[in-house]
């Protein structure tokens, strides 16, 4: 079933502090920007320029973390070739306010929180495809943790997502049921990594049965690592798939 685009209308980016390199430095730091969601929220973000016109990838932080949690992830793809987004979510890092504060939440309240996240994808996914040195249709999303059911909420909206990195997802989350919603981007390129024996591991390996052409690679976590965190090359390892996925192969425009 072909997936219909529904992007929401972000505000024009205001820069904060630039301290971005010239494009041509492949390790250029990050701007941060503000982006504003069409329910009024403002997000704390950074841009990770390309050196290039490249294609761009969102990366999202896990429910209680911060775009912080994900650096590793994004200067890795930058570095890779890709034009990088991260942000810090309604009520978490310095997109908190007075009135939204994750960590002051109570269970009820950091749900419905989260159920309206999605906005944030929304409006992130549209500012960096509205960037001058970014393809406009080809968006890549990792998620962590409970990122993922974001990412994956958002790709089956979206039909400029190419690919997703999906890290430790959860298969029910603060209302989201990221196993149904797996099974509905059947065809999407997936990197999924779980570990062994867990509900995520069977999650893949249930969506993959269920489309008939396996489109979810999936990657088991070290044993003894307690979060995926701990393995420090698995940026290069995300950064190196999504480049074979979203990538312009080198003499094709």
């Amino acid at each position: 079933m072909r997936r219909v685009l529904v992007l929401a209308a972000a505000a024009a980016p205001i820069l904060l502090a630039p301290t971005a390199a010239a494009s041509s430095n492949k390790s250029a730091p990050p701007e941060n920007v503000e982006i504003k969601t069409n329910d009024g929220v403002k997000l704390a973000a950074s841009f990770y320029k390309p050196s290039e016109r490249a294609p761009a990838v969102l990366v999202l932080h896990d429910a209680g973390g911060s775009r912080a949690q994900v650096e590793p992830f994004a200067e890795r793809l930058q570095k890779q070739g890709f034009g990088v987004l991260t942000i810090d979510l309604r009520g978490h890092g310095a997109s908190k306010t007075d009135k939204l504060d994750w960590d002051k939440l109570s269970d009820d309240d950091k749900k419905s929180t989260w159920s309206f996240a999605p906005r944030d994808v929304d409006a992130a996914a549209a500012w960096v495809l509205g960037q001058p040195n970014i393809h406009s249709t080809s968006l890549s999303i990792v998620g962590l943790g409970s990122g993922c059911a974001l990412a994956v909420r958002h790709a089956k909206n979206d039909e400029n997502v190419v690919s997703l990195a999906l890290l430790a997802p959860h298969t029910q989350d603060f209302g989201f049921d990221v196993r149904a919603d797996i099974q509905a981007l059947a065809g999407l390129p997936t990197y999924l990594v779980a570990s062994k024996d867990d509900d995520a591991e069977r999650m893949a390996i249930d969506a993959n049965t269920s489309s008939g052409n396996p489109f979810v690679e999936l990657v088991l976590a070290p044993a003894k690592s307690t979060s995926v965190l701990e393995d420090k090359k698995l940026p290069g390892k995300v950064a190196a798939w999504l480049g074979e996925k979203a990538l312009p192969k080198k003499g094709k425009k």
